[in-house]
């Protein structure tokens, strides 16, 4: 695939993961419009990387509508759409989930997608063509403990994705998972891993993202797992 000139929405893009695909996109001579709730985060980082920005919180449907028709009006199309926000909670036990915490967290990991495929894919129909990229977790994949809520909201995304490409089938529109490994971000505020240090950094698997996209036969679920040591 050619970024150069592609309209490239990333949400959660003010910050770690996100501002560092943005960052990436617009190396690769991408028009990237990043979004975020945090209005001076998002401010920050567009004057940074100078870029497009419009505040959008995840969870509220309305917002979301309204960052896709701002990027329709403004840049006519939308050519790529990333589903990126995400937050993590304090790993514990089951048992010991906080519920507000639990619920707010579906409202950012799986509902917050929810309403970015359905923004996006109202357009991308509309055009007859686009990509929409569900960035995901290898939690996603396989369970595992006391990260019961994040690796539930991670699974829901990966079911998301599935029933989406399969919709769009008879469309030129393509939906891609990519589950990377642990990466060196904030997501872990609430209790940071004691080996973070060995995670991956997000500028490599940014570069693999934008990699795999590039490619003559870009996987469609790719998986990125931490190096072994």
């Amino acid at each position: 695939m050619e970024l150069k000139d592609k309209i490239i929405v990333v949400t959660g893009g003010s910050q770690g993961f996100g501002k560092e695909l943005a960052r990436s996109f617009i190396n690769n001579g991408s028009k990237v419009i990043i979004s975020s709730h945090g209005k001076e985060s998002l401010e920050l980082t567009a004057n940074e990387l100078s870029t497009d920005s419009f505040i959008a919180d995840v969870t509220s449907f309305d917002d979301i509508k309204k960052l896709g028709e701002y990027v329709v009006q403004k840049y006519g199309k939308i050519d790529i759409w990333i589903n990126n926000a995400g937050i993590q909670i304090a790993p514990s036990l089951i048992e010991e989930v906080d519920i507000k915490k639990l619920h707010h967290l579906f409202d950012v990991n799986f509902f917050g997608y929810f309403y970015g495929c359905q923004v996006a894919l109202t357009q991308m129909k509309k055009q007859n063509s686009g990509l929409i990229i569900n960035i995901n977790s290898t939690a996603g994949l396989d369970g595992k403990p006391e990260i019961s809520a994040y690796s539930s909201s991670k699974f829901a995304i990966k079911g998301l994705t599935e029933s989406i490409r399969k919709e769009v089938k008879d469309f030129n529109i393509q939906v891609y998972g990519i589950f990377p490994g642990g990466m060196q971000t904030d997501i872990y505020k609430e209790k940071y891993p004691e080996d973070i240090k060995e995670y991956m950094e997000i500028d490599t698997v940014a570069e693999k993202v934008i990699n795999n996209l590039k490619s003559d036969n870009p996987e469609i679920d790719f998986i990125i797992k931490r190096p072994v040591k």
